[in-house]
This record gives structure tokens, sequence and C-alpha cells, in this order.
């Protein structure tokens, strides 16, 4: 599929989601009824900028794939120098497993799944949650909650919205894509982990981690498709959407970001920015990187910062920028990716 026939298929999405007055409705409904939750206090902006920098940490973006279960053990042994952001139907296999994720996100509207995702009994966990997260699901989260904002719920509503959580956020498609645009464009992280995200499956029964989770969800429409590791698999119009959006932000990011799957699916197929590791491997590799920045950043002069630098790069052009980036830079390029 090229860029043509792929902006073909979401100019028909959007014509079909159109037509879908029945979701649309439950967003605006949602939102009016979540509009007194709504402060500049809860914005999502509110968490701007926070892993810039010398706070950086490498994000790890957990979906709910059958390849969760292999990396269970591996998530176990992240350090301070990983945050785990995790959508919501991953969350309650995480927490049965010991592992609590830094951060939830959830976007969907619906009345049945996500509400039953967030019923969980932790207060550890902070939500990112789109305007438009049912009512009933936010009643029973314990943590904090901040906002994303969606907009496309008409123009009163939007005024009044814009007000209480300022400007919106680049738009994703699904947790994980949404989750991206997140942790690159406003905490300012550049290293990014994807784990159980595979965007296809070997079969109707087989999609999901935990299926028990999901009582609504079906897969109808199936398409034949092959992973990074030339196995057939099948996938869906609009996972395969999900992969082409998030291959072409990596490729755009990279440098200064560093991309890697663990999942080994569709996710880096056409994209050599998507580096394709075990997440033993991803792991080792993000904290080898970490503490070389560090030793950078501890030098205390230029030229003990080259020295350093020649150490960990023999056979690289001595640059003096080494490990350092224009995090605003990258936003500009998230944002006119998203325009595009």
């Amino acid at each position: 599929m090229n860029i043509h026939q792929w902006k073909g298929n979401i100019k028909r999405f959007n014509k079909e989601f159109g037509k879908n007055t029945e979701i649309r409705d439950q967003w605006k409904k949602h939102c009016a009824e979540n509009m007194p939750r709504f402060k500049k206090e809860n914005s999502l902006w509110q968490l701007e900028d926070k892993y810039l920098g010398t706070k950086e940490k490498a994000m790890v973006l957990v979906g709910a794939g059958p390849s969760l279960k292999d990396n269970i053990e591996n998530l176990k042994d992240l350090d301070d120098n990983f945050c785990i952001v995790c959508a919501n139907s991953s969350l309650k296999y995480l927490l049965r497993n010991g592992i609590v994720p830094t951060f939830c996100i959830a976007l969907d509207s619906d009345d049945i799944d996500i509400p039953q995702h967030l019923d969980v009994d932790t207060d550890q966990v902070t939500l990112i949650a789109s305007s438009s997260v049912a009512p009933v699901a936010l009643d029973a989260w314990n943590g904090p909650i901040y906002y994303l904002p969606y907009y496309s719920v008409g123009k009163k509503l939007g005024i009044k919205m814009r007000r209480r959580l300022g400007r919106g956020v680049p738009g994703g498609g699904n947790s994980m894509t949404q989750a991206f645009v997140i942790v690159t464009i406003l905490f300012g992280s550049r290293t990014v982990i994807f784990v159980g995200n595979e965007y296809c499956f070997d079969s109707k029964k087989k999609y999901y981690a935990d299926q028990t989770l999901f009582k609504q969800e079906t897969l109808r429409r199936l398409f034949p498709s092959t992973d990074v590791l030339g196995r057939e698999r099948w996938t869906t119009p609009g996972h395969y959407n999900y992969v082409i959006w998030q291959e072409k932000a990596c490729s755009d990011l990279s440098p200064p970001g560093f991309f890697i799957d663990t999942s080994f699916g569709l996710l880096g197929r056409d994209c050599d920015q998507i580096h394709i590791h075990t997440m033993s491997d991803a792991i080792k590799m993000v904290k080898t990187a970490f503490k070389q920045r560090d030793m950078v950043n501890a030098a205390k002069g230029e030229k003990e910062r080259i020295k350093i630098i020649k150490e960990i790069l023999p056979d690289e052009p001595i640059k003096s920028d080494v490990y350092r980036y224009d995090v605003f830079e990258q936003r500009e390029s998230m944002l006119r990716l998203a325009r595009t």
C-alpha cells in the first residue's frame, strides 16, 4: 500500500465514521457529562516536558497483544531509566502480574470494556483519559487523572472545553499511537520501546494477551499480512493504518528519536528506523546508552566530554552535541506530521 492508497483509506474511514452518529453522539454525551471534571490543573498539558533532557526516560508503550505474555518477566527488570505507559486493555494484566505502570491511557467512549478495564484497586497509576471516556469509568478510578481534550464534539462543547483544558493534542487513532504522540511531543522523551503491539494476529481467538477482558470487541474484516519475521498473519484495515502512521512518525523523528519494537508483528517491517529486538536486549541497550549519556553529561568541560565520546564512539566523527537534542525541533516534526 503506497501513501496515496493510504490517504484514500483514511478518507473513506473518516467518511464512514462521519456516518456513525451513534459513536459521535456518545462522545458528545460523555464530554458534556464530564465537563465539571475538566480544570486547568488536570489538563494533559500540565505534564509537558515531564521527561525532557536530564529527566529523560525510555518510554515503554505496552499494548495488550499476545507477545505481552512473553515479556512479562522482562518488564519486571525495568529500573528508573524506564517509564511504562500502558493501554487500558493491558492494565489489569500488568497489575495481576505485579507490574505497576506509571501511566495508563484510555481513549474510547464505550460503556462496556473501558469501565471494566479501569476498575482496579490501586491509586499508584496516573490515568490519561480522553474527554469522552465514560463517566462511570472515571468515577471508579482511584489514582490521579489528566484529561486529553477531544474537540470533535461540536463547536459549543469544544469552546467550553478549550477554556478549561487548553489546546488540543494531535490525534493518534488508538491508545498506543496516541501514547506515542504524548511521550514524544509532551513528555520530551526520544527513546521509545513498543511491547505487545503486534497489530496482527494468528486468529480471532489469539488477538489479546488475555481475551477474557474483552466483552464487546469482535474482529470482522480480516486481511492477510506478513510480520517482520516473514510469518503469515491476519490484520484489519484499522490496525494496518496504525502501523503506517506509527512507522511514518518514527521515520520522521529519527534522529533524534530511537525506537525499538519487541512485539515481532507488523511494526518495523517497512521502516528501518524501528529497530527489532527482544525485550531483554532492548533493556540492555537502553541501560548502556543511558549510562554513557550520564557519563557525558557529568563531564566537567568540553575537552573531557570529547574524550569520553571518543571512548564511547571510537569510529564516529567527533561531535560536541552527541547525546543532546532539540526537543522543540522534535515537537515541530510531530506537529507537521499530524497536520499532513
